[in-house]
């Protein structure tokens, strides 16, 4: 059985109701999610010397999950991959936003530039966005 059956049988099994399937999904989601938001944090070094970045990592991910969890429940047609992962990454760009923002605010130049970048960044995906659904 490979990686991918093994998930999407977890998946059907958890939608069934099987409470030791879904613990087992959001155990596995928790792993990798959890990963992923130690790389993002790294990625602004800034960060590195405010926080504890291991700690806030394990902290915001047991915080998106439990989100997960509401926002996307098993059997209903809120639970999809996608947005599951839409809010995971919505809430790390929140926390990233708002670590930077709040260095800014104590006068810290590297933090106000990462910020304003990844606005910028924001700004323009959403202008893209924006012109695309104007042109249909």
């Amino acid at each position: 059985m490979t990686d991918q059956s093994r998930l999407e049988y977890l998946i059907s099994a958890a939608n069934a109701g099987d409470k030791a399937a879904q613990e087992k999904f959001f155990e596995k989601l928790s792993v990798r999610f959890s990963k992923l938001i130690t790389l993002e944090l790294r990625k602004h070094p800034v960060l590195k010397s405010g926080i504890n970045i291991d700690k806030r990592s394990h902290e915001v991910c047991q915080y998106a999950i439990k989100e997960v969890k509401k926002l996307c429940p098993f059997g209903t047609p809120n639970f999809s991959l996608i947005p599951i992962m839409n809010v995971l990454h919505n809430i790390l760009d929140t926390v990233i936003t708002n670590l930077l923002a709040d260095l800014a605010k104590k006068g810290n130049l590297e933090a106000e530039n990462q910020l304003f970048s990844i606005l910028r960044k924001r700004l323009m995906e959403r202008i893209t966005m924006r012109r695309g659904s104007d042109a249909k």
